[in-house]
């Protein structure tokens, strides 16, 4: 298991730091579950995304764009 902080850029009273949790994989070609928590909004969940093979950056956008599609659960 694997934890990053992914800074948004966003602020909601408090810069917004999501900690993403997730297993690191070298199979590009499957969907991976990570958890994050968003402590300026109180919000935590679990979302999947496709493959890991991406740099931090990369994952950190692609749990960010899931959480603002609301495909979190």
């Amino acid at each position: 298991m694997e934890t990053i902080n992914y800074a948004t850029g966003r602020d909601y009273g408090m810069p917004q730091v999501l900690e993403i949790h997730f297993t690191p994989t070298d199979d590009c070609m499957v969907d991976v579950p990570a958890t994050f928590t968003d402590a300026s909004r109180g919000i935590s969940g679990t979302v999947k995304v496709f493959g890991f093979c991406a740099n931090r950056q990369d994952i950190g956008k692609a749990v960010l764009a899931e959480y603002d599609a609301g495909r979190y659960i």
